[in-house]
């Protein structure tokens, strides 16, 4: 057996060797056979046969299913996404083939309600899986605010400058207004009197401001309460008699307004008034002095 695997060691080198050299590429030192390697090709293979199932064995047996899918084109395995997609068309594949044997066979393979399996991962590495993806789900729609955010922040400024020119339209229409009635004011020679050559200035409703001359029954120029501080007289004389006196007689007491301070200042009358003042023994004051 020693010297069968040998041969077959040797002859697999040889070949390789020929490969090398018809290609024309670089040799490469393959490892050296160990001396006690063993190449039982037979033993081998009837290993594999007492492992495998036997030819007669029902399939519900074996469960297993075979899937030869068809590529359109070649899958690039460095390619993580069609690669998995490669995986789960050849899956999907399979659970349809599966599906269809059930069914005729006439064989529950659905669930029950009452079955309970433990899954594959804990619960605690679930929670972390929801957790991130309720992380990853608030921070698009965090993206999505700040987005429209931005996106009115620009139209408002858009508005704003939009109103702005319109603003210094008016402005400047209403100045070359104004040039134009100086100019004819100026050609005119500025007659006196003359209301034609005022200034139109239209409002909202398109007519010019005129001061109303109509007068308010009841209410004096100066009263700006409209009338409304004379509505009460007549009613109740006696207390408003009452008060007029009481007022009288502070403003006589204490005066009504105005500098105060004046009245207590001394002027040449007052200076030379000596009246008031009483007037001290002269003898005494000599009796100081000396």
């Amino acid at each position: 057996m020693n010297d069968l695997g040998d041969e077959a060691v040797d002859s697999e080198l040889e070949s390789d060797e020929e490969e090398d050299e018809e290609d024309g590429d670089e040799d490469v030192k393959l490892p050296e056979a160990k001396a006690n390697a063993v190449y039982d090709r037979d033993g081998i293979m009837d290993k594999l046969g007492d492992m495998s199932w036997p030819q007669g064995v029902p399939w519900i047996q074996r469960l297993t299913v075979d899937v030869y899918s068809q590529q359109e084109k070649e899958v690039d395995v460095n390619d993580d996404l069609a690669r998995e997609l490669a995986f789960y068309t050849q899956a999907l594949e399979g659970t349809r083939e599966a599906f269809g044997k059930f069914e005729s066979m006439g064989l529950p393979f659905l669930r029950p309600s009452d079955y309970y399996a433990e899954m594959v991962k804990t619960d605690s590495h679930m929670e972390k899986v929801k957790s991130r993806l309720l992380a990853e789900k608030r921070n698009i729609e965090e993206a999505e605010e700040r987005k429209k955010a931005r996106e009115s922040k620009k139209l408002a400024k858009e508005v704003q400058a939009q109103k702005q020119k319109e603003r210094a339209k008016q402005k400047k229409d209403e100045i070359e207004t104004v040039k134009k009635w100086r100019k004819q004011r100026q050609k005119s020679g500025f007659p006196e009197n003359d209301k034609d050559g005022d200034l139109p200035l239209d409002f909202e409703d398109g007519k010019p401001f005129v001061k109303s001359g109509k007068k308010r029954p009841g209410v004096t120029p100066g009263d700006r309460s409209g009338g409304k501080s004379r509505q009460g007289v007549g009613k109740g004389r006696k207390g408003m008699d009452k008060k007029m006196k009481k007022r009288e007689t502070r403003d006589s007491k204490f005066g009504f307004g105005g500098r105060k301070g004046v009245k207590k200042q001394n002027t040449a009358e007052t200076t030379n008034d000596l009246r008031g003042i009483k007037q001290s023994n002269a003898s005494g004051n000599k009796k100081r002095k000396r």
